[in-house]
């Protein structure tokens, strides 16, 4: 007898239904060119798609949608759809032409854009109140309460009184 169990070579690749099953099935690592043009229509922004759903989409390179939503499933394709979304929404020209946007709407009049550009350049944020006292809150008087209080009001009437130009 042998000290050790008796080589048996890989298993030859069998294909049924066009999925190929072995060893050393690779197929399911390497994303196809029909898989690489999903991939490149799904990290296109919805509004420039062409075609501009996912049905039409299907259609045009030949796949039932169901096979879009089977390739979606597995993690190579996943893990690829991913890091491109990463990339895209890491990319400072996409964030510069967002800003940008926001900016010819503040200076539209639109307030909204103008307080999430202010907020996005980190040029509007709630102002730091420093309170120095000796005494805790509970000790002190309802007058030193009230002149507190209207101090941190008045400093905050006097922020939110810039104007967008």
């Amino acid at each position: 007898m042998l000290p050790f169990p008796p080589y048996n070579p890989p298993q030859p690749l069998q294909t049924v239904l066009g999925v190929t099953h072995g060893a050393y099935c690779m197929e399911e690592f390497v994303l196809k060119s029909s898989q690489e043009q999903y991939l490149d229509w799904l990290c296109t922004a919805p509004s420039e798609r062409e075609p501009s759903t996912k049905l039409k989409f299907a259609e045009t390179i030949g796949v039932n949608v169901k096979t879009l939503r089977r390739w979606e499933a597995k993690p190579t394709f996943r893990a690829e759809w991913e890091k491109r979304v990463e990339t895209i929404q890491g990319s400072p020209e996409r964030t510069q032409r967002l800003l940008d946007s926001l900016y010819a709407k503040a200076l539209d009049g639109d307030t909204k854009a103008a307080s999430l550009y202010l907020q996005a350049t980190n040029r509007m944020s709630p102002p730091t109140i420093e309170v120095n006292s000796k005494q805790s809150s509970r000790e002190l008087t309802d007058a030193e309460l009230d002149a507190l209080i209207a101090a941190s009001a008045a400093n905050e009437k006097n922020v939110r009184q810039f104007k967008v130009i």
